[in-house]
């Protein structure tokens, strides 16, 4: 009994003592580090008034760049973020460094600089340890995910539009002035406040767009909202993310992934026709709010994209489609379709994979956006995609991960 009570004494004293010794070495050791900064955790937001954020709001511009991962929504980003008139979310001076830290780590994404609203399972929090119960679930005779729906992940990289619980719009609970104020403050921790042009990038800004739109614009006249969403066609989009993804989309076939662009696009479809075009085209104003760009148009003809988009959003054209047409890569679809051509010839696999999703999406991806109907692939590949043989083509891959 007595050596359990001096046994815990002697705990309770290093545990006392263990951080004013770390703080002595730092002192000693390393007297340019802020100490405080230790003993605190970090700012996680800019410190503005209701009343400031909405003087904000009504000076600024807030662009939201959207679409689904790997269709180009970084590499339209990182054009709009090089204007001198626009403040991407990226390291202030005023930043505390160890919360600038996570832009790197998260592609400097909105959603992860915030606590307001959901990240629909993008941040994969104890995402594998689920993953690995569902796929045990699923080989179990008696486990039907039709019943558990559990079993079935809906959410995360190439699935999160499979829920439709993930989608937030004008009427959720969540637009209102503490979020407002709240969410805000937080991204401008990261913004230049004195550029007018507020530049934000969530790949799943493709299903919240009413739920910006609304929030920015309450107590005021209007919303400051833009929105820009990048499309891609969704079998290069279902190869780039297989590719990117790793364990987080291993269980994940093409036809899955899919299934994720038409339903993430469908639910974009309906939300444009239902808040944007109903709603806003009373007084004239949908088609000043969003623009929809494709990934193959942008990366054909990268200057003048850029032009149009730089004139839509009021900003002058510096130098910087001179500089976008340079610097993008031609055509980065190509080295996926080759490689699916190739799979075609050589596997049976490939060719199920392909008939799955002729059947199931062909239909849904033609009404969204003609050219990029999965039936055509066959054709495609016996032609050579975009003058091309696809041994030659397959040569040609490059490193790059668009």
């Amino acid at each position: 009994m007595e050596q359990g009570k001096c046994l815990a004494i002697s705990l309770v004293s290093f545990l006392v003592a263990a951080p004013l010794l770390a703080l002595t070495v730092i002192h000693f050791s390393a007297p340019h580090v802020d100490k405080a900064k230790i003993l605190t955790a970090p700012q996680l937001h800019r410190g503005l008034q209701l009343d400031e954020v909405r003087a904000h709001l009504q000076n600024h511009t807030l662009v939201h760049v959207g679409g689904l991962h790997r269709s180009g929504t970084t590499l339209l980003w990182e054009a709009l973020a090089s204007h001198s008139h626009v403040s991407a979310l990226k390291k202030q001076n005023f930043t505390d460094a160890r919360r600038a830290t996570k832009l790197k780590r998260t592609y400097n994404e909105g959603i992860f600089l915030q606590d307001t609203y959901p990240k629909f399972g993008l941040d994969h929090d104890k995402f594998l340890l689920r993953k690995w119960i569902g796929q045990v679930a699923k080989k179990l005779p008696f486990v039907d995910e039709m019943v558990f729906s559990w079993v079935r992940l809906r959410e995360g990289v190439g699935r999160f539009a499979t829920d439709p619980k993930n989608h937030l719009d004008e009427s959720s609970p969540l637009v209102a002035n503490a979020t407002q104020h709240r969410l805000f403050n937080q991204w401008a921790y990261f913004w230049d406040l004195d550029r007018p042009l507020l530049l934000e990038k969530s790949p799943s800004n493709i299903v919240i767009s009413p739920f910006l739109h609304r929030l920015w614009g309450l107590g005021l006249p209007g919303s400051p909202a833009r929105f820009v969403f990048m499309r891609r066609h969704p079998l290069a989009v279902a190869m780039a993310t297989k590719k990117a993804g790793g364990l987080f989309v291993s269980d994940l076939d093409l036809a899955d992934l899919v299934e994720n662009w038409v339903l993430a696009e469908e639910r974009l479809a309906l939300d444009l026709r239902q808040y944007f075009e109903l709603s806003l085209d009373a007084d004239g104003t949908a088609g000043t709010v969003y623009r929809i760009l494709r990934f193959e148009d942008v990366v054909k003809q990268p200057r003048r994209t850029l032009e149009d988009l730089l004139s839509w959003l009021g900003l002058p054209h510096e130098d910087l489609p001179e500089h976008f047409e340079r610097t993008t890569q031609k055509d980065p679809n190509r080295k996926y379709f080759a490689k699916f051509c190739m799979s075609l010839m050589n596997s049976e696999k490939a060719t199920d994979q392909l008939v799955t999703i002729v059947e199931r999406f062909d239909a849904r991806i033609r009404k969204i956006e003609p050219t990029y109907a999965p039936r055509d692939m066959p054709k495609l590949c016996r032609e050579g995609m975009f003058g091309k043989p696809p041994v030659e083509a397959e040569a040609q891959e490059t490193s790059e991960e668009l």
